[in-house]
């Protein structure tokens, strides 16, 4: 990279934060520095204590979603038999970002389930509450996960890594996860 080029980075990183270059130059200094250097003690206490006890908790979380799987698969399967269903296609059944279940799949067999599963407020309940622990497990190990590459300072061969993301676009720059 050219010095012009790093300069045309700087100027434009300035612009997104608006941060005074004085501080975009002390900024530059922390790069060096573990990642994690500049967190408050209760912060570091707990990414410590994330670190010990994030792989029992993930154990924990994935053995409850075992069984809202279960109890799920069973108030699903009492319905279908109740209907004298058997879908014989694949179904993709998830919560949409507004929040509502989809069922997506044959056409018929997907209108069948939409139909049992608005007729049953404790189906929906049900699914929501499985994708919220899901997520909350997901969360804690991945969470773990970069922590401990962190701790044992791990750089490369993360895949995980690959999801953070730089838009450099001048003024509407940014960063994001993927």
């Amino acid at each position: 990279m050219t010095n012009e080029n790093n300069n045309c980075i700087s100027a434009m990183l300035h612009m997104q934060t608006g941060a005074p270059e004085a501080a975009s130059h002390a900024r530059h200094g922390q790069i060096a520095e573990q990642p994690l250097s500049g967190l408050d003690e209760a912060s570091a206490r707990t990414l410590r204590c994330l670190a010990k006890d994030g792989e029992g908790l993930v154990t924990a979380l994935e053995a409850r979603l075992d069984s809202l799987q279960e109890a799920f698969m069973d108030m699903l399967n009492t319905q279908l038999e109740e209907r004298h269903l058997r879908p014989e296609d694949r179904l993709h059944v998830y919560v949409s970002p507004e929040g509502t279940l989809v069922v997506e799949g044959n056409d018929n067999d997907a209108n069948l389930l939409c139909d049992i599963i608005t007729r049953k407020p404790d189906l929906q309940k049900s699914f929501k509450q499985m994708a919220q622990v899901a997520m909350l497990s997901h969360g804690v190990e991945l969470a773990t996960q970069i922590h401990n590459d962190i701790i044992d300072q791990v750089e490369d061969a993360n895949p995980l890594l690959g999801h953070y993301h730089m838009c450099l676009k001048g003024p509407l720059s940014h960063f994001y996860i993927r």
